[in-house]
C-alpha cells in the first residue's frame, strides 16, 4: 500500500521551516506595478512595498523563484518530468486528468489521491496546482536594515522588447547591503524534498539564480545569513525517502549552513523518485 502522507493535508506528521536573513549584494527591484505610482516621488518605476511604506519580497515571488529554480534543476539535473505550473501548463492538465480528478475530489476522494500522487510532479505537490493548495508556505520577506536608490535607465519597448530610442526611466531599487528576513515553512516533507529545497536556496546563495527584476543588468543577487532549521515530528515520509540523522536546530551562516544540510541534499540527489508516471 502506497503511504501518501507527503501529499495529505488532514494531517501533519511533520513539521519544517527554514529562516534565516538574507543579505543583498547587488541591488534588488520588485516591481509595484502602476498601480501604485506615487506621484510624490521622482521614480517613475517604483517598488513594491508594504502597508508601512517599507519593501517588502512578498511570499508569491519567492514561491515563483522557487518554481522556476526548481524546474531547471529537475529537468536538466536529475532528468525527471517536471510542469511550470504557469497558466495551463500543469501536470493533470497535459495528460487530460484535470476533469476526472475535479470530479473525483467530490465522488471518490481516494481516487483524488491516487491521481495526484501518480500524476503530479514534485513542484506540484510542493507548491500547488489548480484546485490544490501547496504544502510549503513562504512568508513575506521584511525589511531588517535597508536604504532605496533610484537610477535612471533606459526603457525597455514592451511591444519591441528593446531599449526605446532616446527613453529614459527612473527606476526605484532596494541598495546592497540591505538585508531582509527569509521564512519558508513545510508540512509533512520527505528529506529528498528538503534536500531539494535545499538546492534551490543554495543555487540563489551561489548567484546562479537571482531575485526580482532586471537580472540582465545585474540586479537580484542575494546572500543567505543566519540561517536555522527546524524539524519537528518523523524524520522519514513515505516509502521512497531516504533517511537522514536528526538535524533539529542546525544553524550557520551561508557556505557553512549548506555544508551541514548536505546529508538532506544528497538525499535528493539519490531519491528515485517514482512520480510523475507517464
Amino acid at each position: 500500500m502506497v503511504d501518501y502522507t507527503f501529499i495529505r493535508r488532514d494531517l501533519i506528521k511533520r513539521q519544517t521551516s527554514i529562516e534565516g536573513t538574507i543579505v543583498l549584494t547587488a541591488p534588488l527591484r520588485i516591481g509595484s506595478g502602476k498601480s501604485s505610482f506615487d506621484p510624490a516621488s521622482i521614480a517613475r518605476d517604483p517598488i513594491l512595498r508594504n502597508a508601512n511604506g517599507e519593501p517588502v519580497i512578498p511570499g508569491s515571488s519567492w514561491k515563483g523563484i522557487f518554481r522556476s529554480t526548481g524546474e531547471r534543476i529537475l529537468s536538466s539535473n536529475k532528468n525527471i518530468e517536471v510542469c511550470s505550473g504557469v497558466g495551463r501548463d500543469h501536470c493533470l492538465n497535459k495528460r487530460r486528468l484535470y476533469d476526472r480528478f475535479q470530479q473525483s475530489i467530490v465522488n471518490d476522494v481516494n481516487e483524488a489521491i491516487e491521481i495526484f500522487w501518480k500524476y503530479t510532479c514534485l513542484n506540484c505537490k510542493l507548491f500547488g496546482t489548480m484546485s490544490v493548495v501547496g504544502i510549503v508556505r513562504f512568508l513575506d520577506s521584511i525589511p531588517i536594515t535597508y536604504s532605496i536608490g533610484i537610477r535612471t535607465m533606459v526603457a525597455i519597448s514592451r511591444t519591441e522588447g528593446a531599449a526605446a530610442s532616446k527613453a529614459l526611466v527612473q527606476v526605484e531599487y532596494v541598495e546592497p547591503g540591505s538585508k531582509f528576513t527569509f521564512r519558508l515553512i513545510g508540512n509533512n516533507l520527505p528529506n529528498y524534498a528538503i534536500g531539494y529545497l535545499l538546492t534551490i536556496m543554495n543555487s540563489i546563495h551561489s548567484g546562479m539564480t537571482q531575485v526580482g527584476g532586471h537580472k540582465s543588468r545585474g540586479f537580484g543577487f542575494v546572500k543567505f545569513e543566519r540561517l536555522k532549521f527546524t524539524d519537528i515530528g518523523v524524520k522519514k515520509v513515505g516509502d521512497e525517502d531516504i533517511e537522514v540523522k536528526d538535524m533539529n536546530g542546525t544553524e550557520g551562516d551561508g557556505d557553512k549552513f549548506f555544508e551541514a544540510m548536505k546529508p538532506f541534499m544528497e538525499a535528493f540527489n539519490n531519491a528515485k523518485i517514482p512520480y510523475p508516471e507517464k
